[in-house]
């Protein structure tokens, strides 16, 4: 086949085993045709010669956890992440009115209690001075909280569940802290947003991640929106957005995943909370709040029917268990389902996994799961000394949290995601955040590192003979850096990397050079 574009003149790093730097890569049809070894001559005839004037191409970046819907409505939202109090808030959410005709919605997102000077949520008679003309809907940067004034309210019908926080008068006050809270809540609020305004926001998540050095985007859809809207958009619309969108959908229900022929389900299907929030669900209390140790939000049984299903009919599953508890209760789950049935290299994942025991990790690599991970966790909360993780755990488990050098040892795969908007899409950091670790005992090789959002990645959804390396016959799929991983020390600038360029199919789908 002809050859459509040639790109040499940089240092290209493939993940492959037999052939890890290559000096040039021919492509075709939008697959790579050719990959040369350092000495190999370059093809002569090409339609396009592309000079990366010594910049590093990596495979095309993943984002294997993406919160699609929710990334698309935090970038249309008021950005609450450097609020450090209520009334920092109040102002951001105001100016945010200002700029929206009244009647229509008002969202803040980023949202963390713990930063705020008040260590609360706003109530609904708060965020009623911010505006009762519109309506507005607070989230929490995890996604597992938020708040809402009195008019959103009134277009919701609040659960009456633990979580919903009451008011002297009876009723909610708006603040609802708990996943069977907010989740229920949310989705009805996304389900009443036109389908334009969703095609829109999934459209701006994509373009987002291309800006950001990636290809392909492992979406978790369908638990936010009231229905299967953001599924039905994205799979009726493949290869038409910047990115390679990979769905999830997030239900218990194996016929709603039939309806689109998809082979796996599931995703955030939350099995605990979050810890911000102190509702992931630990075996001992949290430090702050002796009272509690988080829920198991779903039974043994709920879990291992579907499971059980999944895996007899070949469907691929993901849950969400973040604490010691939530994830004893679904890895031995996963053994007894795997152990009446056998191995079938479906390749089910944890996400999140960000409080293993030993046997934990043991029985994650014994059983063939993938651990399905965000460092950006750790490199934003995991300081050695006084971090996030700290206050909430305390030292001692705060330093089991995430322990990557660990899982890899004990033969475990780690995929890589953002959980985004908990952190927005941005793989190079994730990348920084395992070589450069604020807790250097969570420090990756740097090819480890790579792994986790190239092949790991890809193989966690069965993709590796397509994608994740730069191989001959696989899809061109190319992230173009401005700096050598491998030479983090004595660059010291790992955490600066910028994406030149983005190439998906062949295609160039961002160039910082002309900023599209």
């Amino acid at each position: 086949m002809p050859i459509d574009t040639l790109y040499y003149g940089g240092k290209i790093i493939t993940m492959a085993d037999s052939a890890p730097v290559a000096d040039w890569v021919a492509c075709a049809g939008g697959r790579i045709e050719a990959v040369g070894a350092k000495g190999e001559p370059m093809p002569e005839a090409a339609a396009e010669k592309v000079d990366l004037g010594g910049a590093v191409m990596l495979p095309g970046l993943y984002d294997a956890h993406c919160h699609v819907m929710p990334t698309g409505l935090f970038l249309n939202s008021a950005n609450l992440l450097d609020a450090r109090s209520l009334d920092e808030c109040a102002s951001l959410l105001s100016e945010k009115c200002a700029d929206t005709p009244a009647g229509e919605w008002v969202f803040g997102g980023g949202f963390m209690s713990q930063n705020m000077k008040e260590q609360r949520y706003p109530t609904r008679e708060e965020l009623d001075r911010v505006s009762k003309d519109h309506p507005i809907m607070l989230a929490a940067q995890t996604l597992h909280g938020g708040s809402l004034n009195t008019k959103a309210l009134s277009y919701v019908s609040i659960p009456e569940v633990a979580g919903v926080g009451m008011g002297a008068d009876g009723k909610p006050d708006g603040t609802l802290l708990s996943d069977d809270a907010f989740f229920p809540t949310m989705s009805q609020i996304m389900g009443l947003l036109p389908r334009e305004t969703l095609k829109r926001f999934i459209d701006e998540c994509a373009r987002y991640g291309a800006e950001k050095g990636v290809t392909s985007i492992i979406g978790l859809l369908g638990q936010f929106v009231g229905g299967d809207a953001d599924v039905d958009i994205i799979e009726n619309n493949k290869g038409k957005f910047p990115v390679n969108f990979t769905t999830f959908y997030q239900t218990w229900d194996l016929a709603q995943t039939d309806a689109y022929g998809l082979p796996r389900i599931g995703g955030c299907l939350t099995l605990d909370g979050a810890g911000f929030e102190y509702t992931m669900a630990l075996e001992e209390c949290y430090p702050e709040r002796p009272e509690r140790r988080g829920f198991l939000i779903h039974t043994d049984e709920e879990i291992y029917n579907l499971l059980s299903e999944a895996h007899r009919r070949g469907i691929q599953t993901a849950f969400h268990a973040l604490g010691d508890r939530a994830i004893d209760q679904l890895i031995y789950v996963f053994r007894q389902v795997i152990g009446e049935q056998g191995k079938k290299d479906l390749r089910h994942r944890i996400e999140h996994f960000s409080l293993p025991t030993d046997t934990h990790m043991d029985m994650a690599a014994e059983l063939g799961l993938v651990c399905s991970m965000q460092p950006a966790f750790s490199g934003l909360w995991g300081e050695p000394v006084n971090g996030y993780y700290d206050l909430l755990l305390g030292r001692e488990r705060a330093a089991k949290m995430e322990v990557f050098p660990e899982i890899i040892k004990r033969g475990g795969v780690i995929c890589g995601g953002s959980d985004s908007p908990v952190t927005l899409i941005d793989p190079m950091f994730g990348i920084a955040c395992l070589i450069c670790n604020p807790d250097p005992r969570r420090n990756l090789p740097v090819t480890e590192a790579l792994k986790v959002f190239t092949i790991n990645s890809a193989y966690s959804v069965h993709q590796d003979k397509e994608k994740g390396s730069i191989e001959k016959g696989k899809d061109a799929d190319f992230t173009v850096i401005d700096r050598d991983p491998y030479q983090y020390e004595a660059d010291k600038g790992i955490y600066d990397a910028a994406v030149l360029t983005t190439i998906k199919d062949g295609r160039v789908t961002y160039s910082r050079s002309s900023g599209e």
